[in-house]
C-alpha cells in the first residue's frame, strides 16, 4: 500500500511538473505572438501611430533606451581629455566651474517656488554625452536627482552610455509630430578652435547639430553630411521611463523647440519649469514660444544672457510662480540657504570657509539675492 502511494505521489508531482513546463511555454508563445503582432519602426513611421502606442512604447524600451547604472560614475569623455577638462570632486568644486551656467538659476527656482513631491525629475532633449555642457549632472550626482536624457547623435550617445548616468538614456531625436518619424540630421562638429575656460584649446562644438528638411539636403547636393535618425514623441519617452512628473525640462535641439512643445499633453504630464535654449533665434520667434507657453500657464522667469548658454529662457507653471508678488521669496534667501540648495548641504554640514569662496563667487550671479 505505501508503494503504491508513493507511486501516486510520483506520478502526482510529474503530472504537476509537466503541466507547469506547457503553461510557461504556452505563455512564452503568447508573448512571441503579441510580439509579431507589433509593427516595425518604419511600418509604425508610415502608419503614424498614436504616441502612446504600446508597441511603440515598447520599441523605446527595448531598443532605443538605457536604464539608470549602478555602476561608479565614467566622468572623463574623450571631449574632456580633447579639451583638458578636468571633472569637478565636489560640489562646490561643480558650482565654481560653472557658476554662470543657467542650471543654477534654474535648480533655484525649482528649490524655491516648486513644493518636492518626492524623488525630483528632469528631461533633457539634447544632452549630448552626459556631461560636456550637461544641465542635469550636478542635479544627479550630488542632488539626487534623476530623470530622463534624450541624444540624436550617435557619437554622443554612444559616449552617454559609457558615462554611467543614473538617468534614462533615450537614443533618438524628439519628433516635431504626435507619432514617431524618420529625419534628417546634420551632425555638429565635435571640436573647433576657440577659447575655453580661460585657455585657448581646441574645444568642444556639441549640441549644434540640427534637423533639415528633405529640400535643403537636396539643396546641398550631397549626402555625406547627413544621416538619416529615429524620432520620437516626447510623451513616447515619458511613457517608455514611466515619469510623468518633470521638475526641470531642458530643451536644446537647435530650431524645432515650439513644434516639439505642440506635441506635449500638457493635461497628462506635469512640467513645473522650462529652460529652453533661445540663442540666435528672432525675437518673433521667441514671442511665439512665450505666447504658447503662456496659453498653457506658464509665466516667464528670466533669460539667460550670459555665461556658457547665452540665450536659454526660463518658464515656470503659474501654479508655483505668480510673478513679481513671488519675487521676494528670493530677496530673503541668504547665503547660506543658496549654498545648501547648490550643495546639497545640511545646515550643520555648512563649512565656513566653502561658504565664503561660494559668495565671493556667486555675487555676480546672484546679485538679485542678498548675498
Amino acid at each position: 500500500m505505501r508503494g503504491f502511494s508513493r507511486s501516486m505521489n510520483i506520478k502526482n508531482l510529474y503530472v504537476i511538473t509537466m503541466c507547469g513546463i506547457l503553461l510557461i511555454y504556452l505563455m512564452k508563445k503568447q508573448r512571441n505572438q503579441d510580439a509579431t503582432k507589433c509593427l516595425s519602426f518604419e511600418e509604425m513611421v508610415a502608419e503614424k501611430v498614436n504616441m502612446e502606442d504600446e508597441c511603440l512604447v515598447n520599441y523605446v524600451k527595448n531598443r532605443r533606451m538605457c536604464y539608470p547604472s549602478t555602476l561608479q560614475y565614467n566622468l572623463t569623455t574623450r571631449i574632456d581629455k580633447k579639451i583638458g577638462y578636468v571633472t569637478p570632486l565636489t560640489p562646490l568644486q561643480s558650482y565654481l566651474s560653472e557658476k554662470d551656467a543657467p542650471w543654477i538659476e534654474a535648480l533655484i527656482a525649482v528649490e524655491t517656488f516648486v513644493p518636492k513631491r518626492g524623488q525630483r525629475h528632469f528631461l533633457e532633449c539634447g544632452a549630448i554625452d552626459g556631461v560636456t555642457f550637461s544641465t542635469t549632472l550636478h542635479l544627479e550626482r550630488f542632488l539626487n536627482w534623476t530623470g530622463i536624457l534624450i541624444e540624436a547623435d550617435d557619437r554622443f550617445y554612444s559616449d552617454l552610455k559609457r558615462v554611467h548616468r543614473r538617468a534614462y538614456g533615450v537614443h533618438a531625436c524628439v519628433s516635431r509630430d504626435s507619432y514617431p518619424s524618420v529625419a534628417l540630421f546634420k551632425p555638429s562638429p565635435i571640436y573647433v578652435a576657440s577659447t575655453f575656460l580661460g585657455h585657448n584649446v581646441t574645444k568642444v562644438n556639441p549640441g549644434t547639430g540640427y534637423l533639415v528638411s528633405q529640400h535643403r539636403r537636396e539643396l546641398n547636393g550631397s549626402d555625406v553630411d547627413f544621416i538619416e535618425v529615429k524620432c520620437i514623441p516626447i510623451y513616447t519617452a515619458l511613457l517608455a521611463a514611466n515619469i510623468t512628473n518633470i521638475d526641470l525640462f531642458v530643451l536644446d535641439i537647435e530650431g524645432v523647440e515650439l513644434e516639439v512643445l505642440k506635441t506635449l499633453p500638457f493635461e497628462k504630464v506635469s512640467v513645473a519649469i522650462f529652460m529652453i535654449e533661445m540663442a540666435g533665434k528672432p525675437e518673433s520667434e521667441r514671442k511665439l514660444l512665450r505666447i504658447f507657453l503662456q496659453s498653457k500657464g506658464y509665466i516667464f522667469y528670466d533669460s539667460i544672457n550670459g555665461g556658457m548658454h547665452p540665450g536659454d529662457e526660463i518658464f515656470i507653471k503659474d501654479e508655483y510662480y505668480k510673478g513679481e508678488e513671488d519675487i521676494e521669496k528670493l530677496k530673503i534667501l541668504t547665503p547660506r540657504d543658496t549654498f545648501k540648495i547648490v550643495t546639497g548641504s545640511k545646515d550643520e554640514d555648512v563649512d565656513s570657509n566653502d561658504l565664503k569662496s561660494f559668495v565671493i563667487a556667486s555675487h555676480p550671479v546672484f546679485g538679485h539675492l542678498v548675498i
